[in-house]
């Protein structure tokens, strides 16, 4: 994983994406018993573009020429595959810009927040997406708190109910 950190820091050096953050499950691994995945999902604000229409095809032909593999939406470094995303929605533009810097293997990194992790995968609303929110409140990784706020703020607190009344921990 080392390598897709390393490209993605590179992408900000040469100013193809602005900023970016390691989101989903390898993200939920920097703080909680990791769940299985197969790809590391970065989000990331996109270099200033004079169109509207978001285009990663600069995104992928640098990651490319780092040595990465394009195969599908994913670009593969080693055994990892990376999928690029977007700030196309406010919850994950604040995530991204809210994000804590990290190491992993001596690269530097920047990880969503726990309750931002939390939210979108609320957002998202997939059941072991779910399972992921229920994990971080039973092993107290998540400030409620502050998880609260956010999903009021994004109108997510129905499926945060849902989540608590399911068996989800209170821990405050």
């Amino acid at each position: 994983m080392k390598a897709v950190l390393s490209a993605l820091n590179q992408l900000v050096v040469l100013g193809v994406i602005e900023q970016y953050a390691i989101g989903g499950a390898v993200g939920a691994a920097f703080y909680i018993q990791a769940m299985q995945t197969e790809d590391v999902d970065a989000f990331v604000v996109v270099a200033s573009q004079s169109s509207l229409l978001v285009s990663l095809g600069p995104i992928y032909e640098e990651l490319r020429k780092l040595g990465g593999q394009v195969e599908r939406e994913y670009v593969r470094f080693d055994a990892w595959p990376l999928q690029i995303l977007t700030d196309a929605k406010p919850l994950v533009s604040e995530a991204i810009r809210e994000a804590l810097d990290v190491e992993f293997e001596g690269a530097p990194t920047r990880v969503f927040r726990p309750e931002h992790l939390c939210a979108i995968a609320l957002d998202t609303g997939r059941a072991k997406d779910y399972a992921r929110v229920t994990m971080f409140l039973e092993q107290g990784e998540v400030a409620l708190e502050r998880l609260e706020r956010l999903v009021e703020r994004y109108g997510l607190q129905n499926r945060l109910l849902r989540v608590l009344s399911a068996g989800g921990s209170m821990n405050r």
